[in-house]
């Protein structure tokens, strides 16, 4: 028989009203009867009605996390990152697909807002002007994840791709190589895709040396896709050194395409990434990267939300994480 709240109150000799006080953490109860009650609860085995206690004291301890794409290791990790978070502090997580697209995303929004969730965390590349306004006038507490607000209404944890682009631009560079083919996200307006195509144009530039427009290729981030733009540059005709993917998993796709068209990476054409995706350091030749602290951005964006929720913190902040240059074999030294 399920045990009631009415049996929790006998057994502690209470009314059922200060039963509902300790188990909806109420200071209005002493401590002597405050432990009575609880050891009550644990002789009678009582699970309280989650759904009516947050009706009650207008919380449920539940976060969501919006995701564009849960078959991604950078989401996943930053996943975990938020869960291990929500274990420290007992919150629960419901988490939703939106597969890079607008219309899932707001009503991925709505759902999770109809969830009674206390704080929700979006994650994605581009945050359209529509969907801005629908997260800055959500009940739920918000911060967002690897892009920001820039009208700065809006917490975000995320790091400087414009920057880690340029970093590692003039890092090939001082390695000799002077022509370059970049393998571009087929959604142009993404906000991350035009910060990294902003630091490689702003590296080349101050070397001047110039980027080729036919050496931009468009294609999904995804192993397959950097396989088909690898197939294309090499059957343009152009010439390049080094390619510049956008994330680890077209750099794969790219680095197999070459070695299919009997290329050999590094030698014949160099090929670099970003996000350092773990599989990044034990494929050969291991790719040069970027490296971002994606377990920590979700852990980060995860505490942020949470005092936010229980008002400890008010202020609006971006925080831009610290980035990694990491230098592998997958692009040749030209210099020596």
């Amino acid at each position: 028989m399920k045990v009631k709240i009415v049996d929790v109150a006998k057994e502690a000799n209470v009314s059922v009203a200060t039963v509902s006080r300790v188990v909806n953490n109420i200071p209005l109860v002493n401590e002597e009867t405050k432990e009575r009650v609880l050891e009550a609860i644990k002789k009678t085995g009582y699970k309280p009605n989650a759904i009516a206690r947050s009706l009650k004291i207008q919380k449920t301890n539940t976060l969501g996390i919006m995701i564009p794409d849960i078959e991604n290791p950078f989401y996943t990790e930053l996943v975990r990152g938020a869960e291990d978070v929500c274990g420290i502090y007992n919150y629960n997580i419901i988490l939703s697909n939106t597969d890079f697209d607008h219309e899932k995303e707001q009503k991925s929004l709505d759902v999770l807002v109809e969830k009674q969730c206390d704080g929700i965390i979006y994650v994605g590349k581009h945050l359209t002007d529509d969907l801005k306004e629908s997260l800055i006038n959500a009940p739920s507490e918000i911060v967002l994840g690897c892009v920001p607000d820039e009208s700065g209404r809006l917490s975000s944890v995320l790091i400087d791709n414009e920057q880690a682009s340029y970093d590692l631009t003039v890092e090939c560079l001082k390695m000799g190589h002077r022509k370059f083919a970049v393998f571009y996200d087929e959604y142009k307006e993404g906000y991350i895709n035009q910060k990294r195509l902003a630091g490689i144009k702003r590296a080349l530039a101050e070397w001047n040396v110039d980027l080729d427009e036919n050496l931009m290729f468009f294609g999904a981030q995804s192993v397959l896709g950097g396989y088909h733009m690898m197939e294309e540059a090499l059957a343009c005709g152009l010439e390049f050194t080094n390619v510049f993917c956008f994330n680890d998993q077209v750099a794969l796709g790219a680095i197999r395409a070459a070695e299919d068209q009997g290329k050999v990476v590094p030698d014949d054409v160099s090929v670099s990434g970003f996000n350092n995706f773990w599989i990044a350091e034990w494929v050969r030749p291991q790719i040069t990267t970027v490296g971002q602290p994606i377990y920590d951005i979700g852990a980060i964006a995860t505490r942020m939300l949470i005092k936010m929720v229980e008002k400890e913190e008010r202020e609006t902040k971006t925080v831009y994480v610290p980035y990694e240059k990491i230098v592998r074999q997958s692009v040749k030294d030209l210099t020596k």
